[in-house]
């Protein structure tokens, strides 16, 4: 496969949004998944919207999709109904940020919520209809809703919780695979067989088989030609975002750094 490498703002939560889309349009890469962590990029600002859409035309980065708000009182699974709808009206919001900026993949958390929890069934049910009526919502504004792979000690982290929010979204609802949290669960197989034709993005990471460390491809245990030989079997020619920790160096160094690792990577090399 031709390795289609952007990379994700988000995970720099610490650094204004300006500030990391320079450092990788800098290096050369030429699509970015926009972050919105509080102190990051705050979604309900004019001002912001506005700077972070000068900064795309200015660089010609695409944003070509959003990491919409997740967690909290927005959790799409939260048994009180005010905490859901939230949830959802903060996901369309960010619908509409990325309309206007150009792009339409909408990746979403369905939760963050513990499948621990005595109420787990009872949240997986709220997840599905969240997610049906965000389904319905972003097929209205002509985007597309990318439902993320979860951590696998999260609600809808195993396959069978993750294909019943997909039948729940309905055939038009698409998936953001995350190669760390489907790593994690040793279920990557698994979950690249639920996504099939509806994989329309991915978040690459690498960890070290115990946390969520998103770490830089090549500096984990994954197996990144198992990775990049599924991708090419379910002929996925889409965006590969490079999801990475905040770093204690130069962002240019830093990504600069993910994006010629990846690159051999999927390239065998």
């Amino acid at each position: 496969m031709t390795p289609q490498i952007g990379a994700s703002t988000g995970c720099c939560h610490q650094t204004p949004i300006l500030e990391v889309i320079r450092a990788l349009a800098d290096i050369g890469l030429s699509a970015i998944e926009i972050g919105t962590p509080p102190g990051h990029f705050d979604i309900w600002q004019r001002a912001e919207v506005e700077a972070v859409r000068a900064e795309v035309v200015r660089t010609g980065v695409r944003a070509v999709a959003i990491h919409a708000p997740f967690g909290g009182l927005l959790d799409l699974s939260d048994p009180n109904p005010r905490h859901r709808n939230a949830g959802m009206a903060a996901i369309m919001t960010a619908a509409a940020v990325l309309k206007e900026l150009g792009g339409r993949i909408v990746v979403i958390h369905a939760t963050d919520v513990v499948n621990s929890v005595p109420d787990a069934r009872l949240r997986l049910q709220h997840a599905c209809r969240s997610v049906h009526a965000l389904q319905t919502a972003c097929t209205a504004l002509e985007m597309t809703l990318a439902i993320e792979s979860p951590l696998p000690h999260l609600i809808g982290g195993a396959p069978h919780q993750f294909a019943e929010l997909l039948h729940a979204a309905g055939p038009d609802a698409r998936v953001c695979l995350d190669t760390g949290h489907t790593w994690l669960g040793h279920h990557w197989d698994a979950f690249a067989h639920l996504a099939e034709n509806r994989l329309v993005h991915v978040h690459a990471h690498d960890n070290r088989g115990t946390f969520d460390d998103h770490a830089i491809p090549g500096e984990g245990c994954i197996d990144w030609t198992r990775i990049s030989k599924s991708l090419h079997q379910l002929g996925y020619d889409g965006w590969l975002m490079l999801e990475l920790a905040c770093p204690t160096e130069p962002l240019r160094n830093y990504f600069g750094r993910g994006h010629r690792q990846l690159c051999a990577l999927l390239n065998g090399s």
